[in-house]
């Protein structure tokens, strides 16, 4: 639906005279009726202050009042105290309806006006986010449709893609960016894979020299660049190539990635799972990334025979796919009940290892992604990105990054009403904290020359307050990461377990950046926190293992000397958390005591007191 945060039915008319001019008169009735059904389903929001009654040109759905300039153009512009930002919502290219897309719920709450995208239901498809580059402040739209409003993306606009983040998202490149990343290191990160046709003779190789050893090469996936398990096919190894080199017909998609299978997966109650993470990408330079702390576990809904590798049509049997999309209905956990099951410990490690492949993963991409935002000349803090991450666990405890969603899915729909609950709140509770690392509320203001909702500057300082948009000096990245870290809500900072040590090399000493193995690599541990629990995380993440004892590491990601700086400063604050945690517990464990002996709560007073200053006190740069 297309709403403003807080549309009332005395904005109706002229809501419905902008439809009537985007629609022929054959269907303007049923527009008429669209927009009056959507109209009826709005989310319920609190009212926001107006960022300012600028101009959205063809805005849809948002109640307006139209004039007539000297060349008789059209212009609507937002009522006031109607929201604090604009976003567009491309619902034709997502799944579900907008009534349940919990990312334009996070935003109507963080006081946003729908400007844009027209209702699955419209009688007409209308235009994309990326064609009305005028009509938003912010785009929430897929990676391939939001980067085509990356020419003309003006400074202050938010676009929910990073252009060069399809080195990561695109099944084929997975693989060789990480390996250009960390050489043969790159096999403890995911399953050893080869791209198709290009790597066909490098895998043959391979195969040929297992064979000369006597070791069997085990089955392999063949993947297809379709989505939501579609496409898979496993193997043996000899099978696998020569269906690969085999020419397909033409209705089959084809393969475009060949890689290990992971044969000896954990296994809970006799079935396969996977772990579905998200990933936040923030900012490109320095590279600011966080990995949420909650996450689902899903499962193949049949058991895991490794003697049935294939169906009857010749697809990868269920019982080796995991994806949500092959299993609906399946069963569905969240961490918490992962954790649980695996007991503390375990699970305190093989979260360890999901941060640390997390990093690696993030950090690898950079410098493609560096490279397209300097040939598109992106303005500064323009772009962001969310990431699906998918694990595979094997007995080792293990995890093995399979795939990178460039979009991953938000809908929540289960057939067991506690279990689409449970999706409902895992998810619900990212996109909320997401909404809010970004600032959503107030990082628009400025492209209005506002620093508060609603008041209007004089024209110089308006003007001085619109330039602070191009500014990406020091101070302006140290405030944002500073805003980031406060408000992250359940998103973990992965700055600070960058394998820099391990390939930053004879780093200046304006960094501050001690070699590898001094005192900074103090591992502490890294899991989920309980409820209300701080999050303390290791300062530096323990570097990939080689392949076999046998592989050389590579030339390691492109870390520029803000990613260095970022990851000193990474240091300090993650010092003082480790501190503020003590406190915290200290004051717990003081008041358990008390309790214990008086029978009364105990208020600890100066150690609670003592924990807000140090909370207060600003990290050392």
């Amino acid at each position: 639906m297309l709403l403003s945060g807080c549309w009332k039915p005395r904005n109706m008319p002229h809501a419905l005279g902008a439809f009537s001019t985007l629609y022929s008169t054959s269907t303007r009735q049923q527009a008429y009726s669209s927009i009056l059904d959507a109209h009826m389903k709005r989310p319920r929001k609190a009212s926001a202050v107006a960022a300012s009654s600028h101009t959205v040109h063809t805005a849809v759905g948002v109640s307006s009042s139209q004039n007539n300039d000297s060349k008789g153009t059209k212009r609507a512009r937002v009522e006031k105290n109607s929201g604090a930002f604009r976003f567009w919502h491309d619902e034709r290219r997502f799944k579900g309806g907008a009534d349940r897309c919990l990312v334009q719920q996070a935003l109507f709450e963080a006081g946003g006006v729908r400007t844009g995208g027209y209702p699955k239901a419209a009688p007409v498809p209308g235009p994309l986010g990326f064609q009305r580059h005028g009509d938003w402040d912010m785009l929430w739209s897929p990676a391939r449709s939001a980067l085509k409003a990356m020419p003309l993306l003006k400074a202050g606009q938010l676009i929910s893609a990073v252009p060069g983040m399809y080195c990561l998202t695109k099944k084929r490149r997975l693989s060789t960016t990480l390996a250009a990343a960390y050489g043969d290191e790159a096999w403890q990160l995911v399953p050893q894979s080869y791209s198709l046709p290009a790597e066909l003779q490098e895998w043959k190789q391979w195969l040929q020299q297992q064979e000369a050893h006597g070791v069997d090469p085990g089955p392999w996936m063949l993947k297809t660049a379709q989505h939501l398990g579609k496409g898979l096919v496993l193997l043996p190894g000899q099978q696998a190539y020569q269906a690969a080199v085999t020419p397909r017909l033409p209705s089959a998609k084809p393969f475009v990635l060949a890689q290990r299978y992971v044969s000896n997966p954990l296994l809970i109650n006799d079935c396969k799972f996977g772990i579905r993470l998200w990933l936040l990408i923030t900012g490109v330079d320095p590279c600011t990334a966080y990995l949420h702390t909650q996450g689902l576990v899903l499962f193949s809904t049949d058991s895991y025979d490794l003697g049935s590798l294939s169906d009857d049509e010749g697809a990868a049997g269920r019982g080796h796919i995991t994806n949500y999309a092959q299993n609906v209905g399946g069963t569905v956990w969240n961490l918490v009940m992962l954790k649980q099951h695996l007991g503390a410990d375990v699970y305190k490690r093989l979260w360890n290892k999901l941060v640390s492949s997390a990093a690696h993963v993030a950090c690898a991409a950079m410098g493609e992604v560096r490279q397209e935002h300097a040939a598109g000349r992106v303005p500064p803090n323009s772009t962001f990105e969310l990431l699906g991450l998918d694990y595979l666990v094997d007995e080792d405890m293990h995890p093995w990054l399979l795939e990178v969603n460039g979009t991953p899915s938000l809908a929540v729909d289960h057939g067991d009403a506690p279990v689409e609950q449970l999706i409902h709140d895992t998810k619900n509770a990212m996109v909320q904290d997401m909404v809010n690392i970004l600032n959503c509320s107030r990082r628009f203001l400025a492209r209005y020359g506002q620093v508060k909702a609603g008041s209007k500057l004089p024209a110089p300082q308006a003007a001085a307050v619109r330039a602070t948009l191009t500014r990406n000096d020091e101070a302006s990245i140290r405030r944002r990461v500073e805003f980031e870290l406060k408000h992250r809500g359940g998103f973990l900072p992965l700055m600070g377990h960058y394998p820099v040590l391990k390939y930053a090399g004879g780093v200046s000493s304006s960094t501050g950046i001690q070699q590898q193995g001094s005192d900074a690599g103090n591992n502490a541990e890294q899991e989920p926190p309980d409820a209300g629990q701080q999050i303390v995380a290791s300062s530096v993440s323990s570097s990939v293992a080689d392949v076999n004892g046998s592989g050389q590491p590579g030339s390691g990601p492109a870390f520029s000397e803000r990613d260095k700086r970022l990851f000193v400063y990474m240091q300090s604050w993650w010092s003082k958390q480790r501190k503020l945690l003590a406190l915290r517990r200290k004051v717990a464990k003081q008041q358990a005591q008390q309790e214990a002996t008086t029978g009364e709560a105990a208020p600890a007073e100066q150690m609670q007191q003592d924990t807000v200053v140090l909370d207060q006190t600003p990290v050392a740069a």
